[in-house]
């Protein structure tokens, strides 16, 4: 009887303590609702007239379906996304005034892209980076991208067949990566780490127009080859947080066998060498790895290079019997060569620049720490990388030739 009093004693302790544990939970103390905040999906940054000027672009949940790639047949005349343009003497001040010109919050956690303009680029982007990394709701994932001129503009430009263009950008850079390895694609918080790495350099692919008509209009996306479009260009180099050049495509290409980036890339050759230099094939990598050696020679680095990769034929232009095993080596031969060309092509353009968008401080740094503390010490690593002797060796091999032994070229000769 004891027993059952205990329980029941201790039930009704429990029963009334449950208010005022529930008293103690609160709701979310941040909730808000989706209506209140506009959806960021991508934002761009220039200098202008001594102060920051901020692009912000805000998904417009009014579009409905449209010609720009939607499922359904109908169309609006609504655009998929709203750009407004701020300015303020710190880039928080620009980002509080968003609050004047538009009716809803950002809410910049769905971000895809993020647009530098080269003057802001120029001038320093230190203020943008701290700004990243320090806002709890900014998002660091953002790929980031620098324009040659009015960053803003790049954002104003519709695309075909997506509605949301800041996921189409971030899809772009993705696909160029993985398909042909000509541009690193770079996030916020890679480009922070690579500045503030033992090389403080950093390379981020430029995002153009190739016309100078921005197409903003819902209606003119219907045409079926736009006359301007948002492509990727030339690869910006950074050095501190300051842009110091260009590099072209081809010398973008180079630093991607360098830096060990490549995922998959087509490589133009000549199938008989011997004979002529006119590049009539194909070569498509499948695997590729770049091993970087440091040494130390007498009184400068040598960086030993091992580029090796496998691949496949996609393409013959002369007449030659891929069951030929010389003929097999001569196209390696000159596959390798190639590749040679555009690395060597592009050191000497990141020589010029004197920006060590290669990691090579990183390398040495690692494998020899004692000489690396002395660089430090005497603040003279512009001298030895300017000093540095590049030695690449390539070997590519063929590993396939497609459904065919032989040239369509030679079986109409035969």
């Amino acid at each position: 009887m004891n027993l059952r009093k205990l329980l029941n004693t201790k039930l009704l302790c429990s029963v009334l303590c449950l208010p005022l544990c529930t008293s103690l939970l609160s709701g979310c103390w941040d909730a808000r609702e989706l209506s209140e905040l506009g959806i960021t999906s991508g934002s761009a940054y220039d200098w202008e007239d001594n102060q920051w000027k901020a692009t912000y672009q805000i998904i417009n949940p009014s579009s409905g379906s449209s010609s720009m790639g939607g499922s359904g047949g109908g169309s609006t005349s609504s655009p998929p996304f709203i750009t407004f343009t701020v300015k303020g003497k710190t880039i928080m001040e620009a980002i509080q005034k968003s609050n004047l010109t538009s009716i809803r919050e950002m809410f910049p956690s769905h971000s895809r892209v993020t647009v530098i303009g080269d003057r802001l680029a120029k001038r320093g982007i230190n203020p943008l980076l701290d700004i990243f990394l320090r806002k709890q709701d900014a998002r660091e994932t953002v790929y980031v991208f620098i324009h040659s001129g009015d960053a803003g503009d790049v954002l104003d430009q519709l695309m075909q067949l997506t509605k949301n263009q800041g996921a189409g950008i971030q899809l772009m850079i993705e696909q160029e990566s993985k398909l042909l390895s000509y541009y690193p694609g770079i996030r916020m918080f890679e480009l922070a780490m690579n500045l503030a790495s033992e090389s403080g350099c950093a390379a981020v692919p430029e995002l153009m127009l190739t016309d100078s008509k921005i197409m903003d209009e819902t209606s003119e996306t219907g045409q079926t080859n736009l006359p301007s479009r948002l492509a990727l260009g030339r690869l910006g180099v950074l050095k501190g947080d300051k842009m110091v050049g260009w590099l072209s495509q081809k010398e973008a290409f180079g630093l991607s066998f360098l830096t060990n980036t490549i995922k998959s890339a087509m490589i133009p050759f000549a199938s008989r060498p011997q004979i002529s230099e006119q590049l009539d094939s194909s070569y498509m990598i499948q695997k590729s790895t770049t091993i970087v050696q440091p040494r130390w020679a007498r009184d400068h680095f040598i960086m030993d290079i091992h580029i090796k990769g496998s691949g496949v034929i996609h393409e013959i232009g002369s007449k030659v019997d891929l069951n030929n095993q010389a003929a097999l080596a001569e196209m390696e031969t000159s596959i390798e060569n190639n590749i040679l060309e555009v690395v060597e092509q592009s050191w000497k353009s990141v020589k010029k620049l004197n920006a060590d968008v290669t990691g090579f401080a990183v390398r040495i740094h690692r494998s020899d720490k004692k000489r690396w503390r002395s660089i430090r010490q005497d603040k003279n690593w512009d001298t030895v990388f300017q000093n540095i002797e590049i030695r690449p060796h390539v070997h590519m091999d063929i590993e396939r030739t497609g459904l065919s032994s032989k040239s369509f070229k030679s079986i109409q000769q035969d």
